[in-house]
């Protein structure tokens, strides 16, 4: 074909890999859909904000299958590789600029993995002074409304390294002690 030249292997070829990428991207995209909702359903009260992680393997699985596809178009070689290359540079650049934002998203992922408390629990942080129920637990941030009604935001890093008292698990422990006792 005419076209052959402008690709690594043939125009053929191209259409085929453009074909299974996208194939590919639908089936992840619909299985991370799926699991998800799966996620939610088995676990209502710990909710916690599934769709960010989502979007950012989305995101990131289409940008990898753009140039995936891009990269085998000849004329792009080297615009890629030059975007790579500065793509590199730059994703040093934002690390440092944003570690304490990713901090907190690795405090939030940390704090839904290992689940010290949990959507409706009472808890009480020494540090900033602050006691009250959590309300939404995200990747970011813990929100929790004080005693007194307020909503109060805490990063994540902080609620990850200061003391959280977690009122309503000491109750619950407390209850089944005295059940244990009285039978």
């Amino acid at each position: 074909m005419k076209f052959d030249k402008y690709f690594v292997n043939g125009f053929d070829n191209f259409l085929i890999t453009t074909f299974l990428v996208v194939i590919v991207y639908i089936i992840i995209y619909l299985s991370i859909n799926k699991k998800i909702e799966a996620f939610n359903k088995t676990r209502p009260n710990r909710a916690v904000s599934i769709p960010f992680v989502s979007s950012a393997v989305r995101v990131a699985y289409f940008l990898l299958s753009f140039v995936i596809i891009a990269y085998q178009i000849l004329p792009f070689r080297p615009v890629l590789d030059l975007m790579m290359d500065a793509s590199g540079i730059l994703a040093i650049c934002v690390t440092f600029a944003a570690r304490e934002s990713f901090s907190n998203y690795i405090a939030g992922f940390l704090l839904t993995i290992h689940k010290p408390f949990i959507i409706g629990d009472k808890i009480s942080i020494q540090d900033p002074k602050i006691k009250g129920t959590v309300k939404d637990i995200t990747f970011r941030h813990t929100t929790i409304e004080s005693e007194n009604g307020n909503i109060v935001t805490v990063p994540n890093s902080i609620m990850n390294t200061v003391a959280v008292e977690d009122i309503s698990k000491e109750k619950k422990t407390t209850r089944k002690k005295k059940d244990s006792v009285t039978r």
